[in-house]
C-alpha cells in the first residue's frame, strides 16, 4: 500500500471571499490534508493573508504574480507530502472528500495519477465535468476509450515523485496547464486513473475572467503544438497543426463575432508563437 499524506495547494488571485469559502470547506472536512498551502498572486496581499490567518496551520506565501503555471510551481517549491492536490480558490470540497481520497490512494499503483471530476455550478443545476482526452486541435472533448490522457485538476492527486522530473509550464498563464501536465506525466511513464468516487464542487468566480479570456486560445495553440513537438516528437503533426490550427481559429471566431473575432484570433496566434519561440 502506498503512503497517503496530502499537500493541498490553493493558488489565489484577487478572490478573498472565494478563498474563505474554500478554506472553510477544506478545514471542516474529515481527515483534512496534512499540509495546506495558499499561494497568493493578488495585487494587494492583505485580504488573502487575513483570510488565511483565520485558519490555524494553513501556510501562506506570496506568489510570483506571473500567471497560474508559475504560481503552481511556487507551491511545488514548498510542499512536503506524498501526494499533491491543486484546487482553485473558488472550489469547495464535501466533508468526506479527503476520507474517500485516502481510501483510493491507499491502493493506487505506483507511478499513477489519480483524477476524479468536478460539479461545475456556473449555472444551475450543476454540470458534471469529467476528464476528456484532447482531439487533434487540442480541445478536450473525446470520451476516453481505455487510457485517460487528461485530468480534472481540481480533483487530481499527483504523486510527489512526478515533480522530480516535471513542473508546470510557466508560459501558460491561464488555460491548458492541466492538460500539459497530464501529457508531461504520461511522457514520464506515469498513467492516469479515473475514480467516480472523487469530486469537488466548483463555483466559477466572475473575478479575473475577462483577463483570463485573453490567454485561453493562445494557451491551447501553444500547448497542443508543444505536445506534438516535445512529447510525441512528431514533425508531421507539429507542422500540420502549426499551419492549420491558426486558420481554423480565425475562421471559427470570425464567423461568430466578425472583425473583433479576427483581431482576437490574430492576437492569440501571435502570443502562441511568442510562447513557442522564447
Amino acid at each position: 500500500m502506498t503512503s497517503q499524506t496530502i499537500s493541498l495547494c490553493i493558488c489565489t488571485y484577487n478572490r478573498p471571499d472565494d478563498l474563505d469559502k474554500c478554506l472553510k470547506s477544506v478545514c471542516s472536512a474529515a481527515e483534512p490534508p496534512e499540509e495546506i498551502i495558499v499561494s497568493d498572486d493578488s495585487q494587494d496581499n492583505a485580504p488573502a493573508r487575513a483570510v488565511v490567518e483565520r485558519y490555524p496551520g494553513v501556510i501562506y506565501q506570496r506568489g510570483p504574480s506571473l500567471g497560474l503555471g508559475a504560481n503552481r510551481n511556487a507551491c511545488l517549491a514548498t510542499f512536503s507530502q506524498d501526494f499533491v492536490l491543486f484546487i482553485d480558490d473558488d472550489v469547495c470540497v464535501d466533508v468526506d472528500f479527503f476520507e474517500k481520497s485516502r481510501l483510493a490512494l491507499a491502493v493506487l499503483p505506483q507511478k499513477t495519477v489519480l483524477t476524479g471530476y468536478e460539479m461545475n455550478y456556473l449555472s444551475e443545476p450543476g454540470r458534471k465535468v469529467t476528464p476528456h482526452n484532447p482531439d487533434f486541435w487540442g480541445f478536450q472533448r473525446l470520451v476516453p476509450e481505455g487510457d485517460y490522457r487528461a485530468v480534472v485538476i481540481n480533483a487530481t492527486f499527483f504523486p510527489a515523485a512526478l515533480f522530480d522530473d516535471a513542473s508546470f509550464d510557466e508560459k501558460l498563464r491561464y488555460g491548458c496547464e492541466e492538460i500539459d501536465m497530464a501529457r508531461h506525466a504520461i511522457s514520464c511513464g506515469f498513467s492516469i486513473q479515473y475514480s467516480e468516487e472523487l469530486y469537488v464542487r466548483h463555483y466559477p468566480s466572475a473575478v479575473n475572467r475577462d483577463e483570463y479570456k485573453s490567454y485561453v486560445e493562445a494557451s491551447r495553440l501553444y500547448a497542443t503544438f508543444k505536445a506534438y513537438w516535445t512529447y510525441e516528437k512528431s514533425l508531421i503533426k507539429s507542422l500540420a497543426f502549426l499551419l492549420l490550427a491558426p486558420l481554423k481559429l480565425l475562421l471559427a471566431v470570425t464567423r461568430r463575432t466578425g472583425w473583433k473575432g479576427a483581431q482576437y484570433a490574430w492576437k492569440s496566434t501571435f502570443l502562441a508563437l511568442q510562447y513557442m519561440t522564447t
